[in-house]
């Protein structure tokens, strides 16, 4: 996976994030019907930009 998340400037510096990772994903046959029963995101690297983040 890589996602790219992006925030207005803050003092005329990006704010955002970039991660890079991996889905592990777990199905099951219900009704016929093949559904997600699990899932999981391992991040392996994660940049912040130099505005770094907004506050939550």
């Amino acid at each position: 996976m890589d996602g790219y998340l992006e925030w207005p400037e803050k003092d005329g510096l990006p704010q955002g994030m970039r991660g890079y990772g991996h889905y592990h994903e777990e199905y099951r046959k219900i009704d016929g019907k093949w559904l997600i029963s699990r899932l999981r995101l391992d991040r392996l690297k994660l940049e912040v930009f130099e505005g770094g983040l907004p506050p939550v």
